[in-house]
């Protein structure tokens, strides 16, 4: 972070939310193990609520708070963006019905999930 300005307090705790909304969002991603169980679960829908969360503290956070502390919060937010839709991929492709030839169905599956409303990358 550059020297120009001091982070606040609540600069502070609200880059500790970010974190954690950041680790929170990762495990329900499937990228990380849950520290309290030790298992890798993938929940798509509270991934994508929880980066909606964090887009909502962008939006509102523009005014007032130093930029490095915006730049953190743009990178949280579009690294969970790209895993979550790499997720989504993944998912399509593993849902995807398999032809005779034993090729998918339908070679834009992933691309149409990915396609479904939610956050923007």
């Amino acid at each position: 972070m550059s020297d120009d300005v001091e982070l606040t307090r609540h600069d502070h705790v609200l880059m500790g939310l970010v974190f954690s909304l950041q680790a929170a969002a990762m495990q329900q991603l499937g990228k990380i193990q849950d520290p309290m169980t030790g298992e890798v679960a993938l929940d798509l829908s509270q991934a994508r609520a929880t980066i909606d969360v964090l887009e909502m503290l962008k939006v509102k956070c523009r005014t007032g708070t130093p930029a490095d502390v915006l730049r953190m919060i743009d990178g949280a937010v579009l690294n969970l963006q790209l895993n979550y839709v790499d997720e989504l991929k993944k998912k399509a492709a593993a849902d995807a019905p398999v032809g005779v030839d034993g090729t998918e169905a339908s070679e834009n599956a992933a691309v149409d999930a990915a396609a479904e409303p939610g956050p923007a990358a």
